[in-house]
């Protein structure tokens, strides 16, 4: 294993992953009216998105009315066009399978979240962020995370697919 695979491992695990889940599921629910909570499938896309430093940037710089088209949009722009970036969204999310899967199990085992199979969606089981402690670039992926789900929560598994081009 090379440095920097292991540092990435230091870094992108299950544990983070599982309190990056969960702060957008509690971004998602507070978010609608109907404090619906997110579809399941929606989770895979969460790590590959935030752990993403571009992506990460991105949303970090978009102002949380303006929704998950205008943070799109912002991949387009003739003078910074990354459009490769936005399209990688759904290999990285295939990538991120295994790990999002075991953040899944973290964030059950430590009652983070739960699945409610009949619904088939995750429900946060604490909704208040933590406040101290947290190094800034943590906060940073928090923030994202909860902004993301703000933004999802608004939209269809459909919408989010076309706007995101990812296959759920």
């Amino acid at each position: 294993m090379s440095i920097l695979e292991r540092e990435a491992m230091l870094i992108q695990n299950p544990a983070l992953g599982a309190s990056i889940l969960w702060r957008f599921i509690s971004g998602y629910q507070e978010s609608n009216e109907s404090k619906k909570c997110p579809p399941i499938p929606l989770l895979f896309i969460v790590l590959a998105v935030i752990y993403h430093t571009e992506t990460l940037d991105v949303i970090a710089s978009t102002n949380k009315p303006s929704g998950l088209r205008m943070f799109v949009d912002k991949f387009y722009v003739s003078k910074t066009s990354k459009t490769d970036v936005l399209l990688n969204i759904h290999n990285r999310s295939i990538e991120f399978k295994e790990l999002t899967t075991e953040s899944i199990r973290m964030g059950l085992s430590t009652n983070l979240f739960t699945l409610s199979i009949s619904e088939g969606t995750a429900v946060p089981l604490s909704r208040s962020a933590p406040k101290s402690g947290i190094p800034e670039s943590v906060k940073m992926m928090f923030k994202a995370a909860e902004k993301l789900g703000f933004w999802c929560s608004n939209l269809t598994l459909h919408e989010i697919s076309i706007i995101l081009k990812v296959a759920f």
